[in-house]
């Protein structure tokens, strides 16, 4: 990693100590200018590592949304892997987004792409085995199989990766 939680400690801990002992002598800045420039150099590497942290803590969120919508909920082995903030993040976002889906009436994760037709014609590109349709019923969706299923049926899966539209 670019820096830990111990490297954070000692930039603190070597500025309490510098500003200490310059205290203790009752000195002026431009009498000791390496105590300064020490006291600086220290600060901004606190300042630094402050802005990597908000940098990384954001790309984090901005993956976990974007998976969201990818792929709907995470699953439980993706939250365990998430920090405590982060697993209150997905939370919120969950709740915010289901309460506004429900004001509004309609499903916000589908409908990426305008339905040319109704009905789309897929190539399976991962094992899912027998699933239920409207359309069509029951299915054996496995490796290279075509199909024609429901625009609306079909979508989620596209997104997912585990169907091909074929044009």
């Amino acid at each position: 990693s670019l820096f830990s939680s111990r490297e954070v400690q000692e930039h603190y801990d070597s500025v309490v100590a510098i500003l200490g002992a310059f205290r203790e002598e009752n000195r002026e800045w431009d009498t000791r200018p390496e105590v300064a420039s020490t006291v600086l150099i220290h600060h901004q590497s606190l300042l630094r590592n402050k802005r990597l942290l908000l940098a990384y803590q954001n790309l984090r969120l901005e993956r976990i949304k974007a998976f969201r919508w990818k792929c709907g909920r995470l699953p439980r082995a993706t939250q365990d892997k998430l920090s405590a903030p982060e697993r209150d993040f997905v939370k919120s976002y969950e709740r915010i987004l289901n309460s506004y889906q429900k004001q509004c009436r309609v499903d916000l994760t589908v409908g990426f792409f305008p339905p040319g037709e109704n009905l789309l014609k897929v190539r399976v590109t991962e094992d899912l085995g027998v699933m239920e349709f409207d359309y069509i019923g029951e299915a054996d969706l496995q490796v290279g199989t075509v199909h024609l299923l429901l625009h609306e049926e079909a979508e989620r899966l596209i997104i997912e990766g585990k169907l091909e539209h074929l044009a």
